[in-house]
């Protein structure tokens, strides 16, 4: 048998998009990237807004019409919340959270009824799987260590996905998972969660313990990046893990949402402007070129023109490396949902246009202020003579390289479209020769 098998959204569904390929090619199942010549298609879903939801269907829609006969499963969170939308674009097996993890029982028993079939419970799992390899990215591994979210973000659906309760990997395991992982030659590891900062809160650990166990335990060359991170949860000893291991990238992605105090309250985001300010200002302390990216909501329930103003005034002032950007959208169940003063659809537009200009100005600034400087690159990409890579700091790179998966030193040139042009650090004292 033949499977296709994908995912939209997150760094976690595509942690664990690897753990399904995985389950397959141990049952002898050829995982190809074609869908139209397999018996079965897998998406892992999202739904995290609206445009996330609406390109699942849309997915799944696509996949049923180049492969009517497949069969089609649906699995992660649309499934979970919503799978009456899901029966309607003609999927066999539509599975939550918890059951993707045990995908092919489902299967086997679909093969036999071949009925349409939901399984959707409660995500109250524990986290100890392990990835071997990934199929989608042959230099960067994720490691998933910590599930569920015990926040309670006005809009957001993610925990009732997910579940409430914070649920760590065991140290031990995820040491494993990264040295297994750095032994089969990948160069950087991202450790990601639903809640990647409230690692280790039902264990007694946390994750600058789980840090330290990792860089004294693995040994080789390789680097840490850390995923999205809240302001609340970086700790003192978190900055200054990055102040005495080189190994950890300068790098955090903290989603800030607004540059409204007002608004940040109403979302339940438990910090303040001033907040995200001074964790800026003590991780550029350690190093002026430390890298922030963030994400923003535009058009929230409430947010006035002025609110939407202090956003752009906090992105200019914080230097994000790079802003991700989203309009607002109810989730079912939410209390955003019920909240009333709705921004009107052409007003977010209006607004998403002048944050995306501002944004690109930002980051263009942080990427011409590199000009010059020695980075370090993670090779991961030749086409037509020119390799792709991103740096410590989450910079994408242009530069003329054979080595694919070589952690290389280079001079940045000049800034290029959402990146910059390099040159392998030495080669520009040989041109001047």
């Amino acid at each position: 048998m033949r499977a296709f098998v994908t995912f939209l959204g997150c760094k976690v569904n595509q942690y664990e998009t690897e753990l399904i390929i995985e389950q397959l090619e141990r049952a002898g199942i050829v995982v190809s990237p074609d869908p139209t010549s397999v018996d079965i298609c897998v998406l892992n879903t999202c739904m995290v807004t609206n445009e996330a939801a609406r390109q699942s269907r849309q997915y799944l829609r696509k996949l049923r019409r180049l492969n009517p006969n497949a069969l089609l499963v649906a699995v992660g969170c649309y499934s979970h919340l919503d799978a009456d939308s899901i029966k309607k674009c003609g999927v066999d097996l539509i599975l939550g959270n918890k059951e993707k993890r045990e995908i092919l029982t489902y299967i086997n028993e679909w093969l036999q009824k071949r009925e349409q079939k939901v399984e959707v419970s409660q995500p109250n799992y524990e986290i100890d799987e392990r990835v071997n390899n990934f199929l989608a990215e042959r230099v960067r591994a994720y490691v998933k260590i910590e599930d569920g979210c015990d926040e309670y973000c006005t809009y957001c659906i993610v925990p009732l996905a997910r579940g409430r309760k914070i649920r760590s990997k065991p140290v031990e395991i995820v040491v494993q998972e990264v040295r297994n992982l750095v032994s089969s030659g990948y160069k950087e590891i991202v450790l990601t969660g639903v809640n990647l900062g409230r690692y280790g809160r039902d264990t007694g650990d946390d994750l600058t313990l789980l840090l330290r166990q990792i860089f004294k335990a693995v040994p080789g060359e390789f680097r840490i990046r850390l995923s999205s991170i809240n302001v609340q949860d970086i700790s003192e000893d978190l900055i200054e893990m990055f102040k005495i291991n080189e190994k950890l990238c300068p790098h955090l992605h903290v989603p800030v949402q607004s540059g409204s105090n007002r608004i940040l309250k109403t979302m339940n985001r438990n910090y303040t402007v001033e907040q995200v300010l001074n964790l800026l200002e003590r991780l550029r302390s350690i190093d002026t070129d430390f890298s922030v990216t963030t994400d923003i909501i535009v058009g929230f329930p409430g947010e006035t023109i002025g609110d939407f103003e202090k956003t752009l005034q906090l992105v200019e002032r914080a230097v994000f490396s790079r802003v991700h950007a989203f309009k607002y959208s109810d989730r079912p169940g939410t209390p955003a949902s019920r909240m009333k003063q709705k921004v009107p659809p052409e007003e977010k537009d209006r607004r998403m246009k002048l944050l995306r200009e501002v944004a690109e100005k930002v980051a263009a600034d942080y990427r011409m202020n590199a000009v010059g400087k020695i980075r370090t690159v993670l090779v991961e990409m030749r086409k037509n003579g020119v390799s792709y890579g991103y740096d410590e700091y989450y910079v994408r790179h242009e530069l003329v390289s054979t080595s694919v998966g070589v952690l290389t030193k280079v001079m940045v040139r000049k800034p290029n479209g959402a990146g910059v042009v390099s040159q392998i650090a030495g080669l520009e004292r040989n041109l001047v020769e």
